[in-house]
């Protein structure tokens, strides 16, 4: 896992099966530079306690708490919400490189920051709609709905994309 994690900045292209947080913490600490002893003074965590929790091979970490999870993702600017989607998006993606896969998580943070509250209003204002009326299966219907309008607006960019380059690439 060590060798895995530590290949961010040598093979962004390659994903890491067993990725957990404290990964993506290492790999963003990795893009921006910043080692164990800096980030241990800026969290104020003992540098042996943060490097071994942040140790770049898993099997050999010990457990951060959650509150220094929690400073550690402050520092780096990193929300939960997005050390959530790293995770499931990182062990899934293979394929796809690691700074393309930011940009897809960055996308999904946008998209379900606030949500929740939108949907509590849309049920508070339609008439004759209740909490009672919302279910988990409405979950995958909306999924459904919004993954085909963002291909129908990524088909809209590709087409004008298109329409400006010439044949050989050029505008």
């Amino acid at each position: 896992m060590g060798d895995a994690t530590r290949s961010w900045a040598e093979e962004p292209q390659r994903a890491i099966p067993g990725f957990e947080i404290e990964d993506y913490i290492l790999a963003r600490m990795d893009l921006r530079g910043l080692s164990v002893r800096e980030l241990a003074s800026l969290a104020n965590i003992g540098r042996s306690r943060l490097h071994d929790g942040l140790h770049r091979e898993a099997e050999k970490r010990v457990r951060l708490k959650v509150p220094e999870i929690a400073g550690i993702l402050e520092i780096l600017s990193i929300n939960p919400i997005e050390a959530f989607f790293a995770k499931e998006i990182l062990q899934k993606n293979a394929d796809v490189g690691f700074h393309d896969l930011l940009k897809v998580i960055s996308m999904v943070c946008s998209i379900v920051d606030g949500l929740s509250e939108e949907i509590i209003t849309v049920v508070e204002h339609v008439d004759g709609l209740g909490f009672d009326d919302v279910r988990p299966e409405h979950g995958q219907a909306a999924r459904e709905l919004m993954v085909k309008a963002v291909e129908v607006e990524y088909q809209k960019i590709a087409k004008r994309r298109s329409r400006r380059f010439g044949g050989f690439g050029e505008e």
